[in-house]
């Protein structure tokens, strides 16, 4: 959990606006500054965040689900720390901002309603994911378990127990956008020299996942409370939203520009008759 929160933040009487790294400075500083060890970090990880950041409320852009029937995909699986062959079930996520994505799912589901009923939790909540952090998604992956996501280019694993988990925390489509940061971001931002210089300029980190684990994990970690920064400030307490900018104000910079750039996709591909 975050080490400052005692409680959840309810941001129902918050104002919602769209705003850059300037606005943010102004912002921090009407705050009272809070002292901070140069290595001490604020959050442990955005994975147990008690912000509400992408909302139910939100707008997505999920078209349809289409069932393709059984095909053999390869699947990494956590659980047993390797990958393979299988019989999934494949269906086909239509959305109205980019072309559709596979979603596969183990055959440990069953039958093709229980995998429907699975793959049915998380349509809409990535159709909530921004495109820029989700444009180059192409296969979503689904086990059973509680073992925590992963993702490499184009692909992310989930796992259904933890993915309930999520849900009754608000949580599960700011995991999705963590996991989209990898599989769509990572191979041009994380190691860009651009990136780099910004980590050097802050010299911190927002949390010690992102402080383990810098060169792979910094840009997802901080992904998510730049664009809650930028995007609906609102949504996360003014004093933890203010430690958020004075810590990578150089990245968040970075995310801005990511943010502000043209996604340039495909068309979407017309739906299927019978896709639901």
């Amino acid at each position: 959990m975050f080490r400052r929160i005692a409680q959840k933040y309810n941001p129902a009487t918050a104002s919602h606006c769209t705003c850059s790294v300037l606005a943010l400075t102004l912002f921090v500083g009407a705050i009272p500054q809070t002292t901070w060890a140069q290595d001490d970090v604020p959050f442990d990880a955005t994975a147990d965040t008690v912000f509400d950041i992408i909302q139910d409320s939100d707008p997505s852009t999920f078209v349809c689900l289409s069932y393709e029937g059984r095909t053999t995909r390869q699947m990494w699986d956590k659980r047993q720390d390797d990958e393979f062959d299988l019989e999934v079930f494949l269906f086909t996520a239509h959305f109205s901002d980019m072309p559709p994505i596979d979603i596969i799912l183990n055959p440990e589901f069953e039958t093709p309603e229980a995998a429907r009923a699975e793959a049915d939790k998380y349509t809409h909540r990535l159709g909530r994911v921004p495109l820029v952090f989700r444009h180059g998604i192409r296969q979503l992956g689904v086990h059973k378990g509680d073992k925590g996501f992963h993702a490499g280019t184009g692909k992310v694993f989930v796992y259904s127990d933890m993915s309930d988990r999520r849900i009754s925390e608000n949580h599960l489509e700011e995991s999705l956008l963590h996991e989209g940061v990898h599989a769509t971001l990572d191979d041009q931002y994380r190691l860009s020299p651009e990136w780099i210089a910004a980590q050097e300029q802050d010299g911190r980190f927002l949390t010690r996942y992102a402080a383990s684990r810098p060169e792979r994990e910094d840009l997802a970690e901080t992904a998510l409370f730049a664009y809650s920064l930028l995007r609906h400030p609102g949504r996360i307490p003014p004093a933890d939203s203010a430690a958020i900018a004075r810590i990578a104000p150089a990245r968040i910079a970075v995310v801005e520009s990511i943010l502000n750039t043209t996604v340039e996709v495909s068309p979407p591909t017309p739906p299927p008759g019978g896709c639901e």
